[in-house]
């Protein structure tokens, strides 16, 4: 879906400071002006959606950069930044058409799951903590569509909306537990892992993170992923 050229990730990130800088300016112009107008708070509420978009972005970038989940990554980018443009038009004819927020706001939520489970699946986790990723894709699944459902009026009644609100907690709880096992494998491994042999002669050595040279061909040489 993306050419060579194009780089989501660096586009996302060009796109958010700016969007930042607009919605920084805009801010303090207004509060040294002491008045907020209409048309202020449609400038800012678009540079924060801008924002948003630019986020997800570049979000679903990182993840293309490393060659993996491109047909969950791309289409998420283009949901998401379609989800905003849908808003940024209401946003600019004061809210004139329910059917078209609901839409946005559920291309929103859609382009969000998809952007959870693409970063989901580039966590390298042990295979003793595997299931978590495995609960991870369907609560955002399942929260997504409670959310796009409560939209559209599909759903009422406080029990759906505890439900909501349980796989919400879920679904946040999981993706903060998964990048900190990730880190601290990463740390239990890193201490374990030695290259035994010089990748140049075959002499035996024991080479780690800090480096070590072959006493036989004279070699020097560091192992980045010990």
């Amino acid at each position: 879906m993306f050419s060579a050229s194009i780089n989501p990730r660096r586009i996302g990130l060009q796109t958010l400071i700016v969007s930042v800088v607009v919605s920084a300016v805009l801010a303090i112009f207004s509060l040294l002006r002491g008045e907020f107008s209409d048309t202020d708070g449609q400038i800012l509420v678009t540079a924060l959606s801008v924002a948003a978009a630019s986020m997800l972005t570049l979000a679903n970038g990182v993840v293309m950069e490393q060659g993996r989940s491109r047909l969950v990554a791309a289409p998420a980018i283009l949901v998401s930044i379609l989800g905003f443009a849908l808003l940024i038009v209401q946003i600019w004819t004061d809210f004139d058409s329910t059917d078209q927020i609901r839409l946005a706001v559920s291309a929103i939520f859609l382009g969000t799951m998809l952007t959870h489970w693409a970063l989901v699946s580039i966590t390298r986790l042990p295979s003793r903590h595997q299931w978590l990723q495995l609960i991870a894709y369907p609560s955002s699944g399942l929260l997504a569509t409670l959310l796009i459902a409560a939209i559209w009026e599909k759903i009422e009644g406080s029990a759906n909306v505890q439900i909501t609100g349980v796989v919400g907690i879920v679904t946040v709880s999981v993706s903060i537990i998964l990048p900190v096992l990730q880190r601290l494998s990463r740390d239990e491994t890193s201490g374990r892992k030695r290259v035994r042999y010089c990748p140049y002669c075959g002499e035996a050595v024991n080479a780690g993170r800090r480096g070590t040279t072959c006493s036989s061909c004279g070699t020097a040489f560091r192992v980045l992923s010990a």
